[in-house]
């Protein structure tokens, strides 16, 4: 059954604040009244019209301006839970798509600040098995590689490192190594094309200025793009922003 408790309890409310607004309004104008013909009932002919001068100069403008807040008050009040209701009905009744066009895609980036990545320089010279262990990136399945600039350099998935020991392991390159010993240097080297292209694929990037409708186009744009990163100009030799991944995507097209 439906619960129509909340919308009896805003009724109550409307129908309790119409009646105050009139009480006031009316005590307001009686009272105004009653002093005015007290002033002209016990005053002399010549006092009488200061009486009708003070009732004009003083009581009718104190009258029209306490009518006026509490007018302003009601209907403004009106306006504003009327407004309010309608840009909420307006935001439910939006696709996804039409929400995010209206979200600028820094408000909803990862800062770089906040990004997990590692140092480009630092990883060349480390063991594959060493980065797949890094603690770091423990809870995540892709590993940003960066620049001392801050540019991007890689964006290379965890599977994409276990293909490329696999492929060693088979034989399929030729490298004499065991796996274990290999560092990130080999993998960039001697890894197949199939290796090398997927640590090229699978990120975009956008302008500081975009929206996440954005990002999500520049996701479609490329095949199993998940990552989006946000640099001043869209250009990927400009230094990482911020990062704009599917999943955030989807969590401001819920909202």
């Amino acid at each position: 059954m439906e619960n129509n408790h909340p919308k009896s309890v805003t009724k109550d409310y409307m129908s309790a604040r119409n009646i105050i607004a009139l009480l006031i309004t009316l005590v307001i104008l009686g009272a105004t009244v009653y002093v005015a013909i007290e002033a002209i009932r016990i005053s002399n002919n010549q006092d009488k019209m200061e009486g009708l001068k003070f009732v004009a100069q003083t009581l009718l403008p104190l009258w029209g301006t306490w009518i006026g807040t509490i007018l302003a008050f009601y209907f403004s009040r009106e306006n504003f839970d009327a407004a309010t209701k309608s840009y909420q009905n307006i935001i439910e009744s939006m696709k996804p798509e039409e929400k995010i066009a209206k979200i600028s895609a820094k408000e909803a980036m990862i800062p770089l600040e906040k990004i997990i990545y590692l140092e480009y320089e630092e990883t060349k010279t480390r063991t594959i098995r060493d980065i797949l262990n890094d603690e770091k990136f423990r809870d995540f399945n892709r590993y940003v590689i960066l620049n001392r600039d801050n540019t991007l350099k890689y964006m290379i998935h965890r599977s994409t490192f276990f293909r490329f020991l696999a492929e060693v392991s088979m034989g399929l390159v030729d490298i004499e190594k065991n796996t274990d010993d290999l560092i990130f240097s080999d993998m960039e080297e001697m890894a197949s094309n199939a290796v090398k292209t997927m640590m090229y694929k699978g990120f975009n990037f956008i302008s500081e200025n975009s929206t996440l409708l954005d990002a999500k186009k520049a996701m479609d744009a490329i095949p199993e793009c998940q990552d989006v990163f946000i640099t001043k100009n869209g250009k990927p030799t400009e230094p990482i922003i911020g990062l704009v991944t599917n999943n955030k995507i989807l969590e401001y097209a819920r909202i």
